[in-house]
């Protein structure tokens, strides 16, 4: 009978720690607490610069100066824009 109780508990506990495995993000994504948006525009951007390819600049510099405005960052993050991104 020992061993029914201990192999239920050995189930439940592979069933727990599967489950927990399953919910993260694969890929190796940046949790969103270490993403640009979460460290924020003056951290993330310094002197409006980020590194960023010539085609997502001109997504997020909205106005074609070279620079990021605070603006331009908030609205970036408001549309998910750097989500992915590993930077």
């Amino acid at each position: 009978m020992k061993n029914i109780h201990t192999l239920a508990v050995v189930a439940l506990v592979a069933a727990i720690g599967t489950t927990a495995i399953a919910q993260t993000k694969p890929g190796g994504n940046v949790p969103p607490a270490q993403g640009p948006c979460a460290k924020g525009y003056e951290a993330s951007a310094p002197n409006g610069r980020m590194k960023l390819s010539a085609d997502k600049m001109k997504t997020v510099d909205l106005n074609n100066d070279g620079n990021i405005s605070k603006t331009e960052f908030d609205a970036a993050c408001t549309k998910g824009f750097f989500e992915d991104s590993k930077n």
